[in-house]
Parts: structure tokens; sequence; C-alpha cells
């Protein structure tokens, strides 16, 4: 592709934060009941008049300033004319010659690198009103509350030069506009939307290349990737030798790409001529700058005031500073406890993470900036510990009461009785005297098992930093009394971590290819074994050889307990050196070794048996000491602390079970599928268009080509049935859904199968409902010892009740959410109760959603066409299987795929499924991570991912 340089314009719209509108004196609120805030000024009946909002005008003047404008003294309305259902007077009040504010300089800076991007004009105009469409009842309804609402428009000089400046430079504008006070600029709500004009000239050229407008991006990433596909469509027609047309383009978030809307030839002719009914808006030097005076201190003010006044690193005084809402809760919290540094820290580490992660935002925080400037105060003054402090903000978030009273009731608040403090420390230190002599000696470790014991007793009475203080204290005065000094104390310490007196493992045994023709041969007679439970079980009094992973030790006064683990189990060793001729001095948790002993039985043993070892031999040694406890029955951490130490982690014996249950779980959906003359199958995950449509999907690059990360096998699945008949498919699954919930991640491993010739989608369901307990018999037979360490409930199925929308909604009353056309987490957890209490079953399904919803290929039903023959299979509250019957006649698919928005010819390879015949078909999806984490009765997906991408973790 030649090289070519973006030339790129900007319209950014910004609705005003007035109380009423702009032309009338309706309110300007966002949101309402349809219609609730018009009258016929704002909605152009006969014979009204408008009246300018002098607010509006003041805003759009304080917009400018904050955007470095001239503010014209004299300044007229225009009348915009255009036919459109929103806009019911057919023509729009705005501005042409002469606008409130002109030359404007924005400074943005992208990599680094500082840019001034020119401002044209600032305009103030009313906005058009909004359409609603009603797919279930086949209506298009007119909503003009917006209809009104005071709009300015900024327009750059073409002076941008890439997505990312186009971006940068929006968000500048937005935070400039709402600390001006001007604009709230919550682009999801559309107060903040913007159109990009792109084209493209090669180095050489003297004039900008044709260009073409890409309207109503509502989102910083939509404008970036609809510049990237310009530039990249632009490019590739010059190329070609073809012309660039200058046209209005829609930009498909779906597909990541702008389709043509219309032509240069067919735009609308705005016939532009002045508002007679307002008057021109006149200025004085006085009034602009009153004007003036009421702006309040600006982004670049602050940001200096942080770094220099404060002290703040630029970094940290950006992320106040980039977001209003997080720099005015940290300029109050210093009203109450003036610690900068202390305050901004707690803010954007602990406070900022819990909205991020969606816990809370920082607009409906349920507590004041003075409460959490008290939380601050008491974990800096000790009267809280740094980690309680964490626990009592998430509190703050939950309940919004006071951290005082949280810290009282969770019995948190630390007083630092020392009398107490000796109390317990002497106390600890008797009740295990060979831990400290073991610290005496030199094996620090130890350490933090009496820091342990001593905190969990002085919980509340004394600060950690203190204990752990004292208990030094205590211990280096037991060590001064056997006449060590801390020099030689250090060195025995050194000597005691360094140690290891084990023997190098060798295997006598092990597999050498042979050789012929004086070239090496690889055989198959030789293969390595891992050890299964039969090997012991079926060996008792016999010795066995294995290897293995140290676990847990244990050391008595004569012999030690030395837990080992291999890929799946656990086993209990016992050592002494009258019975095994090797050392164990220097071995640790975590080591890799190869033992040999006699098996003999122990019903307090792990699976009733014990190893008494003969042999123990060192494979490999780790280069530092776990991070976790990990011999623990669970690890007792946070979920972010397992994350980010998840290949620690997963080597504790619950965490590893949870996975190996999974395996079981696919094992047994495998092996159904197969008995059942099913066909496993494995589809592309890199695809050029989404099967399910929407936002969430993952958008990628392929070869200068858009494309998606599927978010199912479903349009291969379907393809399949019309030759094998039945398929499956287990594999990963992705969305792109911006939730940091309990329930989401954004890739999982999804369990599809799709089945041919079906006379409804009852047939799925049935096969559904026989799958599911084959899996749960399957796991209950083959995976008990992971069962028994998980405390794992699987559910006994016969059958499924099930249930239509409609009648959920019956059974729920007034304990539903109120939304007509899905089910609610808190409906899912409802309606399981009643499938519950009712017929005893764990599992329930719930059919016939509206068709209008997607996905686009579910048949719609014959009864009544509102709806479709669609299911979800909702397990213990959640659900965990989306299905049903698919459309297989071609045209109906076209047609529904046509009512829904969508262009068939965007699924030309999908369609020709169909175009050459398809059986009636259906099938559905299961989220094994789901599926697994009810099984379990975990609280967090995430424990059943082994590696969970969600949308703040990318690693490990």
């Amino acid at each position: 592709m030649s090289s070519y340089i973006p030339v790129i314009g900007l319209e950014v719209h910004a609705e005003l934060l007035t109380k009423s509108k702009v032309f009338c004196t309706c309110n300007a609120e966002f949101g309402g009941d349809p219609n609730s805030r018009c009258c016929p000024v704002c909605t152009g009946m006969p014979g009204t008049l408008p009246v300018i909002n002098q607010t509006a005008v003041e805003y759009a003047v304080k917009a400018g300033f904050a955007l470095g404008c001239d503010i014209n003294k004299f300044s007229v309305f225009d009348r915009k004319n255009y036919f459109y259902p929103d806009l019911p007077k057919a023509y729009q009040i705005s501005q042409l010659n002469l606008p409130l504010c002109i030359n404007g300089v924005v400074t943005i800076e992208v990599d680094g690198k500082k840019k001034d991007i020119r401002v044209n004009r600032i305009h103030l105009e009313e906005d058009a009103g909004k359409l609603v469409h009603d797919d279930f009842n086949a209506v298009s309804l007119a909503d003009y509350n917006r209809c009104g609402v005071p709009l300015i428009e900024i327009v750059t000089e073409p002076d941008i030069s890439s997505a990312e400046e186009a971006k940068a430079f929006v968000e500048k504008v937005s935070l400039l506009l709402q600390y001006a006070g001007v604009c709230d600029c919550k682009m999801e709500q559309g107060s903040l939307r913007a159109d990009v004009n792109v084209s493209i000239m090669k180095p050489e050229d003297k004039e900008f290349g044709t260009r073409t407008e890409c309207k109503n991006l509502n989102s910083l990433k939509s404008i970036g990737r609809a510049i990237d596909f310009e530039i990249k469509r632009q490019s590739r027609l010059l190329d070609m030798g073809k012309k660039v047309i200058q046209e209005t383009r829609r930009f498909n978030d779906n597909r990541g790409e702008t389709t043509s809307m219309r032509t240069k030839e067919d735009a609308h002719d705005y016939r532009y001529f002045p508002e007679p009914d307002i008057l021109q808006v006149n200025f004085t030097d006085e009034m602009l700058d009153e004007i003036k005076a009421k702006l309040p201190e600006m982004p670049h003010k602050r940001l200096a005031r942080y770094t220099g006044e404060y002290g703040l690193s630029e970094v940290d005084a950006k992320i106040l500073v980039n977001q209003k809402r997080v720099s005015d809760f940290f300029d109050e919290s210093l009203k109450v406890y003036n610690n900068p540094k202390s305050v901004a820290n707690f803010i954007i580490v602990e406070l900022l993470r819990r909205v991020n992660l969606g816990e809370v935002s920082m607009d409906s925080l349920p507590f004041e900036a003075d409460a959490f400037a008290k939380l601050v105060e008491m974990a800096d003054t000790d009267k809280v510990s740094k980690n309680d402090a964490k626990k009592i903000l998430r509190e703050m978030i939950s309940s919004g009461k006071s951290p005082e009273e949280i810290a009282k009731e969770k019995g948190m608040l630390i007083v630092n009785d020392m009398a107490k403090v000796a109390e317990v420390i002497d106390s600890v230190l008797k009740a295990n005297e060979t831990a400290a002599q073991q610290y005496r000696n030199g094996e620090t470790k130890v350490f933090g098992f009496l820091m342990g014991q001593c905190s969990k007793q002085l919980k509340g009475a004394c600060t950690p930093k203190i204990i752990k203080e004292e208990l030094e204290k205590n211990l280096s005065e037991s060590t001064a009394a056997s006449d060590i000094s801390e020099d030689s104390k250090s060195e025995e310490i050194v000597s005691a971590e360094t140690q290891l007196n084990m023997t190098a493992y060798n295997d006598v045994n092990k597999y050498k290819p042979g050789t012929k023709k004086n070239i090496m041969q690889i055989g198959t007679d030789t293969l390595k074994k891992e050890f299964v439970l039969s090997d012991a079980v079926d060996n008792i009094g016999k010795d066995i050889t294995l290897s293995c992973c140290v676990y847990k030790i244990r050391n008595m006064s004569e012999f030690s307990f030395i837990v080992v683990r291999t890929g799946r189990y656990l086993i209990q060793t016992i050592y002494s050196p009258e019975n095994c001729k090797d050392s164990i001095d220097g071995l640790k948790e975590g080591y890799f070794v190869n033992i040999t002993g006699t098996v003999t039985e122990n019903e307090k043993g792990y699976n009733g048996i014990e190893l008494v070892l003969k042999n123990i031999s060192l494979i490999s040694s780790p280069a530092e000491e776990y991070p976790l406890h990990v011999p623990n029955k669970r690890l007792g951490c946070t979920l972010d602390i397992n994350l980010n130490n998840r290949s620690v982690a997963l080597r504790n014996a619950y965490e590893r079970a949870i996975f190996k249950l999974q395996e079981g779980v696919c094992n047994g959906f495998r092996e159904f599928m197969l008995k059942e003359n099913f066909t496993e199958i494995h589809t592309p995950k890199i695809v050029a268009q989404g099967a399910e449509g929407g936002s969430n999907i993952f958008h990628l690059e392929y070869f200068d080509k858009p494309a998606f990360l599927n978010q199912s096998p479903q349009f291969y699945k379907q393809t399949a049935v019309a030759f094998f008949d039945r398929v499956f498919e287990i594999g990963p699954v992705y969305r792109a859904e911006k939730h940091a919930t309990s329930r989401h991640i954004n890739e999982y491993i999804g369990l599809d199968f799709e089945m041919g010739y079906i006379d409804s989608m009852y047939d799925v369901m049935a096969m559904e409902t026989a799958m599911l307990k084959y899996v749960m018999d399957y796991i209950r037979e083959n995976y008990a010892n992971e069962i028994e360490i998980l405390e794992a409930e699987v559910p006994v199925i016969n059958e499924i009740p099930c249930v239509t929308l409609l009648e959920a909604k019956e059974i729920l009353g007034n304990k539903g959410s109120g939304n007509k056309l899905d089910l609610e987490p808190e409906d899912e957890v409802s309606i399981c109760e009643y499938a519950k209490e009712e017929f005893d079953s764990d599992f329930i399904f719930v059919t016939h959603f509206p068709s209008s919803k997607p996905p686009f290929y579910a048949m719609d039903s014959k009864e009544d066409p509102r709806l479709a023959y669609k299911f979800d299979l909702l397990f213990r509250g959640l659900e965990i299987t989306s299905g049903g019957q698919r459309i297989h006649d071609y045209d109906e698919q076209v047609t529904k795929m046509k009512a829904q928005g969508l262009n068939p010819d965007d699924f030309k390879y999908y369609l020709e499924a169909h175009k050459y015949g398809l059986p009636p078909h259906g099938g559905l999806g299961i989220g094994l991570e789901r599926l697994v984490m009810k099984i379990i009765n975990a609280q967090n997906i995430r424990t059943c991912s082994m590696f969970p991408r969600d949308i703040n973790r990318l690693l490990p």
C-alpha cells in the first residue's frame, strides 16, 4: 500500500447542562418518560414562538473561552431546513455565518508529543428528538424529550493526522467542557458525539484529497476505528486507480466498517436562511469579562497545583486531573485530611480500582469525600491496618456506612495495648517452642508462622508493625542470651537458608533411543508413566517409585511427614533416618523429587494409603519460596492475589481440582456426544463477521482487513449440519462485554452442539437434559477425588422443568425485575428458587423469548411470530445455556436479517448453506466455566478459569 497522509477534521456535538431547553422552558435533563418533557414550542406547533435561553448562550461562550476561542460580539441564528421524523418543525434553529465563537486552539498530547488543533468555530443550535424502534410490535415511535435541548457544535480545522490524535482531541475537549461546567460529556447517553471528516493525500500533493464524512460516532473506540478503516479504504481505492467519492458514511460497529449513506449529489440542500423569530445576540466587553470570570480552575492549572504545591508525581496528578469528578473528590477530601500524597494514593490504587472493576461509579458513590478522607487518616494513623482499610472501603461502597462505624462493627480498631502484646507473644513462643528454637537456630522462615499466631490473637489490639518489632525483639533477646552476636546470627541464617544435603536424582533406567544404520530411532516400547492411584492401592506392602513435588512437610521429633503431590493426587509419606538412607536436610515445599517407598494402609492418610520412604532424591529446586500458602486446604487470599500469582496458586490441591473437574465435564460431554453419533469439529476463531451481532465483539486487523474473534461457532455448526447431521465442538468463545462482574469473563470455553432433522426445539432440550445427566453421572464415577476436595454438590438429573418467558414473569410476579423482554440476574435466581421448591430441580428451562432480539438465526414461533423458538437453561440461579431451533429456509432467514437491520450481503457465505439446503435443525452453547462454577458453588467465575481474561486482566 502506498504512503498517504491522512487529513482529518472533526465536528463535535455537545449538549449543554442547562435546566431548560434552548428556545422554551421544558426540562432539558436526560431521561424521563417518553414525550414527558416537551411542549408546543419544541414540537413545532403552529403559532408558537421560540425565546432564546440566556444561560445556553452563556454556556456556549464559556465553552469558547475554555477552548481558547475569540467571541463574536455580534451573532445571529439561522434555519437549517430538512425533513426527518425526529425534527417536528422540519427545520433546525442553528448558526451559519456568524457563530458565537471562532478561532480557538486545543493542545493535545499523543505519545509524548504536543500538537495544537485549531478550532474553526463553535455554534449554538437545538438538538433533535430520537426514534425508538419497537421491533416486538413492528412500530417506530418518536420521543421528543431531547428535541430542543441546547447543543454546541465544535468544528475543527483539518489539522488532525491520525485516529489517535482525533481521540485525544475529543478526550481533551470532553475534559475542558466538564471543567467549564457546561456539559457532562456522557457519550453513552449521547450528550457528546462526533462526526469525522477523512481524506488522504500524497506527500507531494498540494491539495487535500476528496473527503468522506462518518456521522454520529458516540465512543472514542468508534471514532478511532472509523478513521482507521476510512484511511485504509481510501488508500486501497487510490492504489487501484479508483476515485474516492465525496459522501456521508455510516460506521457499522459490529463489522468495523463504514458503509455509504448518501453521496454529494444525494446530500440535503439545507436552504439556510436567517431565523426571523430570534433577535441577534450582542455582547459588550464587560459582559464577556463577566462570563470569563465564571470559569472555574481549568485542568492545566489544577495539574500545576497538584505537582507544584502538593508534590504529586506528574503521572498521579494526570490520573486525578483527567477525570473531573475524581479531581473534585480529591480536593474535597483534602479539606478534611490534608495529606495530598496519601489521599491521592488511596484514590488511585484503591478507589479507582473498585470503579474499574465495576463495583461502583464516581457519580454514584454512597459516601462523601469527608468519609473517605477519614478512612485514609485512620489508616495513616494506625487506627486500622492498611489491609483492613481496603476492606472498610469495600464495605463503605456496599453499605454507605462511615469508616468508624464499620471498623467498630468488624472489630478492626487498633488500640495498641502493649501489655497484651507482651503477654500474647510470650504465650505464643511458649506454645511453639520448637518453632522459636528453629528461628534462633537461623531458620527464619518460621518467623511468618510465629507472626501469624501472634496476629490472630492480637487482632485489633496492636498494629502489625509493633507486633513484628516486639516479636523480633523478644526472639533477639533470647538469642543474645545464648551469646550469639547479630553478625554470627546472620551468618547462621544464610547457612541455614542455603544448606541442602540431598541425593541428586539419576534415573538409571532412563529411555535411550536405539539406532538403525547409525541413525537414531525413536520407538514406542518405553514411555514415561504418570502415577495413578491404582499404582499404590494395588500394591499394598510393596515398593513403588514415583516422581512428585513436595507439598507439605511436618517435622516431628524422630520422623517427618512429607506430603507429596502428583498431577492429580496427594500422598502422605513418612521419612525416618532408620528407613531411608537419603538425607532430607534443606528439603522444602515446592521441591521436585523422586521417591521410593513401601505402600501401607492408613485410614487417616490421603486416599487411605501411606508410603514409608526408602529413597528420596532431588530432581529440581525452586529459586524462591512460594508467595502463597500452597499446602492450605484453601489458599485464603483474595482472588486478585490468587490470579496475580497463578502459577503458584494452581499448585494448591483445591485450585487444581477445579480444573480436573472441568476436564471431567469435557470428557463426559465428548463421550456422550460420540455415543449419540455426533461428529466433533474444530472451527475458525478469526472470522469476517460476528455470529451474534451487537457490539460485544473483539475487533482485530487481519492483513489490513477488519476481522473479529468469534463469538461462537454458530455459522460453522449450522453449515456442518448439512453434511454431518450432528456436530459438536469444545473450544474458546470471545465476548467483548465491558462487565467486571462475578459472572462475566471475556474468553471462556463453549460446549456447543448442533443437530439436524429435529421436529422442534424440544428435541434439542431433551438432548441437553440427557447429556447433562450423563456428564453428572460421569464425574461422580470418575472424579470422586476432586468432588471430595471441592466439596462439590453434583446435581441429580431426571427431568428438568420448563416454562415460557411469559410464565416465568407470572411466577415472579412483584418479585420480578420488570424487564418484559428478558430475565435479569435477580430474576434468574428467583425462578431457580421456584424450580427447587416446586420440583426439587437445580435446573429450569425458560423458552420463547422475543423474536426481535438477537440472534437473527432463531426461528420465529409459528404460534406467535413476536416470539422465537429460543431457550435458556438456568442452573442454581445462573444462565448456563442459550439455544433454540434455527431458521433453515433461505428466504425466511434473509427476511429476518432485514427485519433486524442486517444486510444479507454481509453474510454471503453463511447464507450459502441455506441457499443449497439445510435440514430442520437446532443447537445450543454451554459456558463451561459457569457450569463448573455452580457445581462447586464458587462465588466468582474467574475462579473457574485457569487464566481468566476480563476487562481488567490480560496477564498472566
